[in-house]
Formats: structure tokens, sequence, C-alpha cells
């Protein structure tokens, strides 16, 4: 991935939509799998939130937005809270490389990097092969944390 390829940029409130969107074709499946329902206006309020917050970065790949990219940065930890990439450009490293970024500057600054993600999500054995572990558990979802 090169840097003329896959670019962030921080994401602005003319980005909700476009989050939602990314979250409703990323999460749906599995929030219908998990919970029996998508909720639409609570997937929205949560957009909107975390691009207000700048915890949102949209993902861009030659110039065509193709995903979110959501990172609170806490004093003691780094949250990986979404990393959400359209079908058509998942399994290509995209969101690999990109968590790779996170994990070393979270190594820069001597934090753990947590994230959490839903049992029946596929992206589990991605965050496994990462080297994340899974340290808090819920019937919904793993708990997990790139140890140092």
């Amino acid at each position: 991935m090169s840097s003329s390829e896959v670019s962030l940029r921080p994401a602005t409130p003319e980005d909700v939509e476009f989050a939602y969107h990314v979250s409703r074709e990323t999460m749906r499946g599995h929030a219908l799998a998990t919970f029996g329902a998508w909720n639409e206006e609570e997937a929205r309020q949560r957009c909107s939130r975390n691009i207000s917050a700048g915890f949102t970065q949209i993902i861009e790949l030659e110039g065509v937005q193709i995903g979110i990219y959501v990172v609170e940065r806490a004093p003691d930890h780094v949250q990986l809270l979404q990393i959400f990439i359209l079908p058509d450009y998942q399994r290509r490293g995209i969101g690999s490389r990109l968590i790779e970024r996170l994990l070393a500057e979270a190594r820069a600054a001597s934090l753990p990097l947590r994230l959490r993600v839903l049992r029946v999500n596929p992206a589990f054995e991605l965050y496994r092969r990462m080297g994340f572990q899974v340290v808090q558990e819920t019937p919904e979802r793993y708990f997990m944390e790139h140890p140092l």
C-alpha cells in the first residue's frame, strides 16, 4: 500500500451519510446475526458522534472513498473503534496495513492497542493472526488487546 494509493483524511460533518453507508454495508448482517435487528438511527448517531469527536477518518483509495477508520486515543491506551471497508475493497490488505500503522503508533507511545469485535465477524480471525489476544468476552463480543 503506497501513500499514493491509500490515504486517510479527517471526516467532516458532511461525511456522516457516507460513514453510515459504510457501517450499514459492513455491519448490518453481523448485527442481525447477533442481535436480531439493525438500529438505523443508533448507527447514524454513532457515526455523527465519532465524527464530531474527531475520531473518524475516511479511507480513500486513489481518491475514491472506500471506508472509515475510527480511533480513540486515550491517555492509557489506543482504541480501534471501527475499521470498516466497503465489501468491494476488502481482502486487499488495506485494513491490515492500517492496523499495522496503528500498532506502530501505539508501540511508539508505549500504549496497548485495544478493540472489540462481534463474535460472528470474520475479522476476529484477522485480529488473532495479527497478534491480538482476547482479554474479555461477552456472549456477543470479544474484547481484544495487542500486547506491547
